[in-house]
């Protein structure tokens, strides 16, 4: 028998749907033997501080990357506890690169059958109008396009649209935004990286979802380092190169962007200003921005193979 907590966020949306849902699985947990009691986070960005005081045997993130991004900074370094994932937002990347169902009473009962592993996490620093700030990170960091694309989302589309909302601001900022280039420096890359770029994004994950599913493949949560994509001027051509490129599985001949392995990465003022960061679809500030791997942070319900 396990004690299993079922941390929720009551803002999201879905209201009564997602009540039923965590009832559902509340309800075919304990069929199992398990005690089970859900948690609604407090605010945006308190689930971190909730989850350092639990006690339990697993903690299951209900939502989308956002939701499982906060409950994951109480739980570095925390060997009592597993971290599990039930998808219940918008996108929901970690879920599909863990290979989990849509439905959340499926994906609850399929991890309890896993082993719980110790795995390494993305850890970025960045700049704020109050000093420096840290996170941890499960999906993606980033800095220039990718940080723009998360500072532009405003969450009352993001919720009436879904992912599309991704969709139509990416190819906007593609196609119109002025992004500034900034310096980047790589710690033993795989192979030669650029001086400057336009965006520059680290991935924990091999496969971001729908449209964007196939640009960041190869990668696994067991790395000892980080998959680097990094694109540079002119923005109007790299990015949708990297884009098309990538469904054709024709990295290599993409000369405006870089796909490699590094140990950390750092990313400079822009050359017309400080440029937004983001870490698992929230924006958290600006440049200067370096990010590293942390080995042995996090205990996670994840097959061997992912």
């Amino acid at each position: 028998m396990s004690r299993i907590v079922l941390l929720y966020n009551p803002a999201a949306a879905g209201g009564r749907d997602q009540s039923r849902t965590l009832s559902a699985v509340a309800e075919a947990l304990r069929s199992h033997g398990h005690l089970v009691e859900a948690i609604a986070t407090q605010g945006r960005g308190t689930a971190g501080m909730q989850v350092a005081s639990l006690r339990a045997d697993i903690l299951f993130a209900c939502g989308g990357d956002g939701t499982i991004h906060d409950a994951a900074q109480g739980l570095a370094f925390r060997t009592d506890i597993a971290l599990g994932v039930l998808p219940m937002g918008s996108a929901n990347a970690l879920a599909r690169h863990l290979r989990l169902p849509r439905d959340p009473v499926k994906a609850a009962l399929q991890q309890l059958d896993l082993t719980p592993r110790i795995i390494p996490m993305g850890h970025v620093s960045f700049t704020t109008s109050e000093g420096e700030g840290e996170r941890f990170f499960l999906v993606t960091a980033g800095a220039g396009a990718d940080g723009m694309l998360v500072y532009k989302l405003a969450a009352t589309s993001k919720r009436r649209l879904g992912r599309l909302a991704y969709y139509l601001t990416a190819a906007h900022l593609a196609l119109t935004a002025h992004l500034s280039e900034f310096a980047l420096h790589c710690e033993r890359p795989s192979e030669p990286a650029p001086d400057l770029a336009v965006t520059a994004m680290a991935a924990r994950v091999g496969d971001l979802g729908g449209a964007f599913s196939p640009m960041m493949r190869g990668t696994r949560l067991g790395d000892k380092h980080l998959r680097l994509a990094a694109a540079h001027r002119p923005a109007w051509l790299s990015l949708p190169m990297w884009f098309v490129l990538s469904w054709l599985r024709l990295h290599a001949f993409n000369r405006f962007a870089f796909h490699g392995d590094v140990e950390s990465f750092t990313c400079g003022v822009g050359l017309t200003g400080h440029v937004p960061v983001q870490a698992d679809g929230d924006w958290l500030g600006y440049t200067p921005m370096t990010i590293s791997i942390v080995p042995n942070a996090l205990r996670i319900l994840a097959p061997p193979e992912v």
